[in-house]
């Protein structure tokens, strides 16, 4: 979050991407660094136990929302 906060702050799109474990955390962390409209795209957890396939399969179900925060 605080590198997505900060480049974002800087003028750089960012599409930072977290697992769903950690919204809070992450939501958390954007109202402390004075981002409180600042949103992750969360995917499904866990990842770790994922085949390769299952990521690229998360991936792609994240793609769209990806591009648009990078193109907004």
């Amino acid at each position: 979050m605080h590198d997505g906060v900060f480049f974002e702050d800087n003028g750089i799109p960012v599409a930072t991407v977290i697992s769903s474990e950690f919204t809070r955390a992450a939501r958390a962390q954007a109202e402390a660094l004075g981002a409180a409209e600042y949103r992750a795209v969360v995917v499904a957890h866990p990842i770790q136990p994922l085949t390769r396939e299952e990521v690229r399969a998360l991936a792609d179900k994240a793609f769209d929302e990806i591009v648009r925060k990078l193109t907004a």
